[in-house]
């Protein structure tokens, strides 16, 4: 069947309204479990099985919709570039595999549902991966292919009464397969839903409703196109279509509905009806602002009787390019946007509302306002939540041949896919046509697109012209014309993947770049990541034609499986034995693969806030606020302030603000007083919604920023510090180790290493593993990517590996201070020194110094590392928080005092890395419920990291569960960890101004203090 916007008949206006499709009588699913056969390849099939008298008494069942693959049935593959099937056959294209390719044979029966005689009957296969046939009662009903996008398919002429056999032919990889080449798992089957709907003999077959702002963007124009289907061609006589708006109370909107009389003649199979009506001054829809209209049309015959309704929820709204800029109802748009690949942990693309909804609310909460649908259609329920809750779509065309292609290719080569071949071309423009047809009639949609790294050629032009062509209201996106400038014309945005901030400001700030700029990916979210987002949106403020970017991508895929002791891990590319493969480079998201919150996303969060609070005169409390919406007023929201001292809040109240969207206002916070003692003080001001949404609760915060008032440099308080215990000091050396002893305390110091090897406090032992330097931290993805773990291997053991010059120590009246000195056997040998000063109270202040050696690679990191028992096991700081932060990735956290365990610390990124860090730390402790503690001073700030586990032990293991069970907790204190970086995955280093480069000297100080009751 031709392709057509989603829609279902309903047998009143009331129903219609209420749009639940499932509900209408004119539908039936025919989801649920289905007989099931599995062959390796085509040749193995079992050929007749669609027969009407074939016996499938003895097949297993299998759900629909699911993916055979995690329903045990052949492999889960997951590569990002490379075509599937590289490993097992050398193909050409557009040949599919036959000596592996999996076919799989659905079967089940089905009665047409009551009421429905005597009129056409339709099956509606939402999506199929990636080509089928369908037969019924024995008989070839069709075939198709383009896994997202619907394949319907008129059932009348092969129906009889009673039970009906209806057997499907699904096959793994088709000619087609060579369009799909998206960075996802490859997986197969009936995914998406599958039912059976009917329609009167005159039916609304499509329609498409397109809302026209005029120049002031405040009335418009409802134009409607719609195709009423003859479907048995006989003479209907005069037909009446009559289409009415209706608001969110459902009241009519329209004086008078649309009414178009058409007369439906023997031999017309379809008619085409154009009308209009002004609406004046409707709601606007916008992401901030999600306004909707419920279109329902109404069919009837030449009587008057109603035949059928169907119905669309619209949006008024305009999206154009006008002066070189992106405008959405007139006012410039910035896409804070995400790249989502439809996956569930446990059910692959098979994805249920639930998952979707949890997705859209996510987003809403965390200031995301942009979807690309990376690289497919989605389900079409997904752009109906995005219509109601209000995000921003670039729907993109199934369309991606990344692995027949090479970057930087001076020719359109004739194996590039598609090119401009004109083999490809029908394909192409039908998979652009399924997609704009089916979701033409979504406000949410501001952006087609024709699909994703698939290089350029004639094809992408003839992509562009057609969907303009058939839309004008919407401009069209491909970023693949940066790969071949020739076919520029076949996108209307300049748009980039993985540009750094410098050439995105290139772009942004030349007088003759011709377009509105995007980028489609960028800060690719890839295991620890997303450091220096604020470099590009920063960017996105300063530069008006950088109208936003999608961050790559919004979840890990990664599939719920169990190990070989029944466990239960998120699996990657590799975990199921297949070749070839691109390990756990599907870990790129924002959210994990459960649908749990990174920490990630909380520096997502702040940096795609819409407002930004700013100093004014802090002595005065004087702050300003400038709004970043495009039609919200800041009185949507209430302002509320707080003040800690020390990080206990002693202040706070909330006050009201106004500001027109892209106007500023400045308020006077009422500071308390406070006293010199009262130690570092913190303004937090926070943006509050006022009332509930479908999104949040009221009081949900949608911005924040915080400020150190001027006493900052004043006393600062550590996190419960013990008491100073003055006495007298003894020294001695005993057994290899300078010991000093105090009241209730003694310290060792390991004479053949330097090394810190025991605090004991009341006859509790604080240290298993001595505090000793440490340069190295358990490398990332992205160091990975960029070599880091190989340029930078010099200083992985140079602390471990350290040679003592010279140890010293010094009585003085209230301390022993002990001085070790140390090289570093790094390529050019560094020189470290460590200081030990021994209080009387019991305080330990430790002091490091680097001094790297000539030409030397970064450092990753800067400080001491020493293990506790693993009974310490409880975490409290007062730094930034409550999630891990990083030098290039903290706007998202709070400076405060927090707590957890030290478990909780560890992050689970698909493979074990770095995480858990705590920057702007002032003071922290480490204990164990019992009393006995160690607290870390900064003097002033310290990075601290506590985890079960050690650097060298993450990055050993290539699953979390893989990891040792741990007797130990390891503390890292650190005067600096570079940045974790993210511009990408596979070379990007981290920003200079958050890389510790070998070129100077560093130092830092800080203070343990030991406790034991």
């Amino acid at each position: 069947m031709k392709a057509h916007a989603t829609l279902m008949p309903f047998d009143s206006v009331e129903e219609a309204l209420q749009g639940d499709r499932a509900a209408s009588r004119s539908y039936s699913s025919l989801n649920g479990m289905w007989k099931f056969a599995f062959a390796e390849n085509p040749s193995q099939r079992i050929v007749n099985f669609y027969e009407d008298g074939f016996d499938h008494a003895g097949w297993d069942e299998i759900k629909v919709p699911a993916h055979w693959q995690l329903q045990g049935y052949d492999y889960p593959q997951y590569t990002n570039i490379r075509y599937p099937w590289e490993a097992s056959e050398e193909l050409v294209q557009p040949f599919a595999p036959t000596k592996y390719n999996p076919v799989g044979s659905y079967v089940r029966s089905f009665a047409v549902p009551d009421g429905w005689e005597g009129q056409p009957v339709f099956i509606s296969f939402q999506g199929v991966e990636s080509a089928f046939y369908v037969w019924v009662n024995g008989e070839l009903v069709g075939y198709s292919e383009d896994t997202f996008t619907p394949a319907e398919f008129d059932l009348t002429p092969y129906l009889r009464a009673g039970d009906n056999k209806l057997a499907v032919e699904v096959y793994r990889w088709c000619d087609a397969s060579w369009l799909e080449d998206q960075d996802f798992w490859r997986m197969s089957g009936i995914f998406r839903d599958v039912y059976l709907y009917t329609a009167p003999k005159a039916h609304v077959y499509d329609f498409f409703a397109v809302t026209e702002l005029d120049e002031a963007y405040r009335d418009a124009e409802l134009k409607l196109n719609a195709t009423i289907l003859n479907y048995f061609e006989q003479d209907l006589g005069t037909v009446t279509l009559e289409a009415q708006l209706y608001d969110g109370g459902g009241q009519a909107v329209l004086p008078q509905p649309i009414t178009v009389h058409a007369a439906l003649g023997s031999g017309a199979a379809e008619l085409e009806i154009e009308a209009s009506a002004n609406v004046a001054n409707p709601l606007k829809w916008s992401a901030e602002q999600p306004n909707l209209y419920t279109l329902v049309l109404g069919l009837k015959d030449g009587e008057g009787r109603l035949l059928e309704t169907v119905s669309s929820r619209i949006g008024f709204r305009k999206f154009e390019i006008k002066d070189k800029l992106m405008l959405i109802n007139g006012k410039r748009i910035v896409f804070k946007g995400v790249n989502r690949h439809e996956f569930s942990s446990r059910t692959g693309r098979a994805l249920g509302y639930e998952d979707m909804l949890t997705d859209v609310k996510l987003m809403k909460t965390h200031n995301i306002n942009a979807v690309r649908t990376s690289h497919y259609p989605n389900n079409p329920l997904w752009y109906e939540l995005c219509d109601e809750y209000g995000l921003y779509v670039i729907d993109e065309t199934n369309l991606e041949t990344h692995g027949s292609w090479e970057y930087n290719s001076p020719v359109l080569k004739p194996n590039f896919v598609p090119g401009s071949d004109p083999a490809w071309t029908a394909n192409v423009l039908d998979r652009a046509n399924s997609m704009l047809q089916r979701d033409k009639n979504h406000p949410s949609i501001v952006i087609w697109s024709l699909g994703n790294e698939s290089f350029g050629g004639d094809n992408f032009v003839r992509m562009h012209d057609f969907l303009r062509e058939a839309d004008p209201s919407r401009v069209v996106h491909y970023e693949g014309v940066t790969q071949w400038r020739p076919s520029d014309a076949a996108s209307d945005i300049e748009s980039h993947m993985y540009s750094s901030p410098a050439k995105v400001a290139e772009y942004g700030s030349h007088p003759n770049s011709p377009k509105p700029f995007i980028l489609c990916e960028y800060s690719h979210a890839m295991g620890n990541s997303v450091g220096g987002l604020h470099l590009y949106t920063e960017l996105f403020d300063k530069l008006p034609l950088v109208q936003g970017g999608f961050i790559w991508d919004w979840i890990d895929q990664a599939i719920l499986s169990t190990n070989a002791d029944g466990d239960p891990y998120m699996a990657y590319g590799g975990d199921f034995g297949e070749q070839p493969h691109d390990g756990n480079f599907c870990g790129n998201g924002l959210i994990f693969a459960d649908r749990s919150v990174s920490p990630k996303l909380m520096e997502v969060k702040q940096c795609y806030q819409n407002a930004t609070i700013a100093a004014v005169d802090l002595s005065r409390g004087a702050v300003s606020l400038l709004n970043k919406n495009l039609f919200t007023d800041l009185d949507a929201f209430a302002l509320r302030w707080s003040v800690a001292l020390d990080g206990v809040e002693a202040a706070s109240g909330t006050m009201h603000v106004s500001a027109a969207p892209g106007e500023s206002a400045e308020i006077a916070i009422p500071l308390p007083e406070r006293s010199r003692e009262d130690g570092e003080a913190v303004l937090t001001v926070s943006l509050l919604t006022k009332s509930d949404s479908p999104w949040a609760d009221a009081g949900h915060e949608v911005a924040f920023e915080q400020f150190v008032l001027p006493e900052a440099e004043q006393a600062t308080a550590s996190v419960g510090r013990a008491k100073r215990r003055p006495g007298a000091l003894e020294i001695a050396e005993d057994g290899g180790k300078l010991v000093v002893r105090g009241e209730g305390f003694s310290v060792a110091v390991d004479q053949a290493n330097g090394s810190l090897a025991s605090y004991n406090v009341n006859g509790t032992e604080l240290i298993r593993g001595a505090l000793a330097p440490n340069f190295w931290r358990a490398y990332t993805d992205n160091d990975r990517g960029n070599k880091h773990h190989e340029r930078c291997v010099t200083w992985r053991s140079a602390g471990e590996e350290r040679k003592l010059r010279e140890l010293s120590w010094e009585p003085q009246a209230d301390r022993v201070t002990v001085h070790a000195e140390f090289t570093l056997p790094t390529t050019t040998e560094s020189r470290c020194s460590v200081s030990y000063a021994i209080l009387s109270s019991g305080a330990i202040e430790v002091g490091l110094q680097l001094v790297p050696g000539e030409g030397l690679p970064e450092i990753p990191e800067i400080g001491l590392m020493l293990t506790m028992d693993g009974s310490f096991d409880r975490l409290e700081w007062y730094g930034k928080g409550p999630h891990e932060s990083y030098w290039d990735r903290q706007h998202g956290a709070k400076l405060g005092r927090y707590a957890g365990t030290v478990a909780e610390q560890f992050v689970p990124y698909l493979r074990p890395q770095e995480c858990g860090n705590k920057v702007g730390v002032r003071s922290a402790s480490v204990g164990n419920g019992q009393g006995a503690s160690l607290h870390v001073t900064g003097e002033p700030l310290i990075e601290l990291n506590a985890l079960p586990y050690t650097p060298f032990e993450l990055e050993a293991h290539d699953h979390a569960y893989k990891l040792p069970a741990s007797d130990k907790t390891v503390v890292r204190i650190n005067h600096k960890q570079m940045g974790v970086g993210g511009d990408d995955s596979w070379g990007a280093k981290a920003h200079p101004e958050y890389v510790l480069h070998a070129n100077r000297t560093y130092g830092f100080r800080f203070t343990l203090t030991g406790l034991s009751e």
